[in-house]
């Protein structure tokens, strides 16, 4: 069997987009050989697109993606101040 997963993160505009690109870019690297995985930035979306022989190799690497960006959100929000909040825009 194989299974192709796509997750799209929309940030507040293209540099945080860039920025989040940036973070997630080095634990990128070494994906297992039965993977193929691609990342597009499209404005302020990041797509990440893997197909995988494995369902669960699917979704241990679209799992790790969605923790690393909610790390990104947290890390990201803690630096804006005591006033950010998830959906406030400054």
């Amino acid at each position: 069997m194989n299974a192709e997963c796509q997750v799209t993160i929309r940030c507040y505009g293209q540099f945080l987009a860039r920025k989040l690109g940036e973070i997630l870019a080095p634990d990128n690297v070494g994906i297992p050989k039965e993977q193929h995985f691609r990342v597009s930035r499209e404005r302020e979306s990041l797509v990440y697109t893997f197909e995988s022989g494995t369902l669960a190799s699917l979704f241990s690497t679209a799992i790790s993606i969605l923790r690393d960006a909610a790390l990104f959100q947290e890390v990201w929000l803690l630096s804006r101040g005591p006033n950010a909040a998830v959906g406030r825009r400054s």
